[in-house]
């Protein structure tokens, strides 16, 4: 005899259709990919012996510009208030991993930038994913990864024009 449960009350349904649903969205698949491949890069960084580096940076890095950004600008590409970025600064900034120069096209600005610790550590994990996009290349074959990274491109410009459209 075949046991299943027929959800009897909205929020058994409700939970039944989450269950199916987002094992069926793109969104899910991306959003577990990004985080294993935070995962991997943070380890990596971690066992390069920039142990202080917390997850909760990693956007941050990510969003960052090797020679300096404005923390608005900062603050848009996290999708969060000038506040929040600047919080999230100043921490890596006590940290020994950012740092705030003087802007030289404006004076009255700042630019948040790498220090040479930053970027020591940034470019760990960029080789750490590297590292590990090439162990996938010859797992999963590097015509797969080609056509996975061609087509993801292409679906990140197409959500940032209406990202961007949405914003204006």
């Amino acid at each position: 005899m075949i046991d299943f449960m027929i959800p009897s009350t909205p929020r058994d349904r409700l939970h039944a259709r989450i269950a199916s649903r987002k094992q069926d969205t793109l969104g899910h698949v991306l959003t577990r990919l990004s985080r294993l491949f935070h995962e991997h890069a943070l380890q990596a960084v971690h066992a390069a012996g920039f142990h202080d580096i917390r997850e909760s940076w990693i956007g941050l890095l990510r969003h960052s510009d090797p020679d300096g950004i404005r923390s608005s600008v900062l603050a848009a590409r996290l999708g969060v208030t000038r506040q929040a970025a600047g919080q999230l600064v100043s921490e890596l900034e006590s940290h020994g991993y950012l740092e705030r120069v003087p802007d030289p096209s404006d004076g009255r600005a700042k630019l948040v930038r790498m220090t040479d610790r930053g970027l020591a550590a940034w470019a760990t994990g960029l080789d750490a994913l590297a590292a590990m996009q090439d162990d996938l290349a010859a797992e999963l074959g590097s015509a797969t990864l080609t056509t996975l990274h061609t087509h993801g491109a292409a679906l990140l410009d197409a959500l940032e024009r209406r990202s961007d459209h949405t914003a204006a």
